[in-house]
């Protein structure tokens, strides 16, 4: 009896609480976080002018990268079923046993209270509307969708548009065509990112009962017109952005130049996505989608 008690009373062994730790983590997923923290950054040092203060920097940073981790956590947390059923989700601490659907419920929603009021009191309130608005969508409204609706990737490209918002705001950005634009952006480029990802994932979208373009047109033909769509509508959305420019400058037309080009890859693996449909070009315009987003966005930093 005494073995028992010290042993149920002693501390976890490091390896243990390391284990823990790299779950949570894995809920948050933080090669998401860090593209949204990237965005917004970007659009707080251009909003600001670079004169930026470092507690709101901090703030903005921490308040985003809270609210962020907890949509993921509760997006795993509604979609454990899902998870269990796909090859590359099967291992996720919840469908893998190893967290407890209690744990990553209270976990996710502290995560968003504690993101929520940092912004609030650390930033401003319109950023943390935004920051809210995007934690419903994506929970409340997209991941339930999933299963339901085909569409659901205009849905998801809303919630993930409207992060890049959260620094413009918070930097004294004016809601104009610079906040369109930027919004626009992110809220095109996703379809032919997601387009990519929906055919390399169909055969575990079809297993998880997913109602994805790639599950509801084997052909991959959807996939590939609105991969296209997409690329084709990224040169109108950057340009709107600058609409707020009183005339035109170097850096502006540096900035039209590498736009161009960058929806110019996005169109031609698009197009031979459309046309091949194999898992190589779908794997070829997923990278181009990830290698375009930080350029545009280092674009807009400098020249604009």
């Amino acid at each position: 009896m005494s073995i028992g008690i010290a042993s149920a009373t002693s501390p976890l062994p490091r390896s243990a609480v390391r284990a823990r730790l790299a779950d949570y983590v894995e809920l948050t997923k933080l090669r998401i976080v860090v593209m949204e923290l990237a965005t917004v950054l970007a659009t707080l040092h251009v909003a600001s002018r670079g004169d930026w203060q470092w507690g709101l920097a901090l703030a903005l940073v921490i308040g985003t990268a809270l609210v962020a981790g907890s949509a993921s956590a509760l997006n795993q947390w509604l979609e454990q079923e899902q998870d269990a059923l796909m090859l590359r989700t099967r291992n996720r601490p919840l469908p893998a046993g190893r967290l407890s659907r209690g744990e990553v419920l209270t976990l996710g929603l502290v995560m968003l209270a504690a993101g929520f009021t940092i912004l609030l009191f650390g930033v401003n309130q319109v950023v943390a509307a935004i920051a809210a608005a995007t934690w419903v969508i994506y929970v409340a409204l997209y991941t339930p969708l999933k299963t339901r609706w085909t569409f659901n990737t205009t849905v998801g490209a809303v919630s993930g548009a409207l992060p890049i918002l959260m620094g413009w705001f918070a930097g004294g950005g004016d809601f104009g065509a610079t906040a369109i634009g930027l919004f626009a952006v992110l809220a095109v480029w996703q379809y032919p990112h997601f387009m990519a990802i929906a055919w390399l994932c169909r055969d575990d979208y079809q297993r998880a009962g997913y109602r994805m373009s790639s599950t509801a047109d084997p052909t991959g033909a959807s996939c590939g017109w609105q991969a296209i769509i997409g690329s084709v509508l990224l040169v109108p959305a950057a340009l709107i952005l600058l609409g707020d420019i009183p005339s035109p400058t170097l850096g502006t037309l540096a900035y039209v130049v590498t736009a161009a080009i960058l929806a110019g890859l996005m169109l031609r693996s698009s197009l031979n996505f459309h046309h091949h449909r194999t898992d190589q070009s779908a794997r070829t315009l997923m990278r181009v989608s990830l290698l375009y987003l930080p350029l545009w966005l280092l674009a807009f930093v400098l020249c604009c």
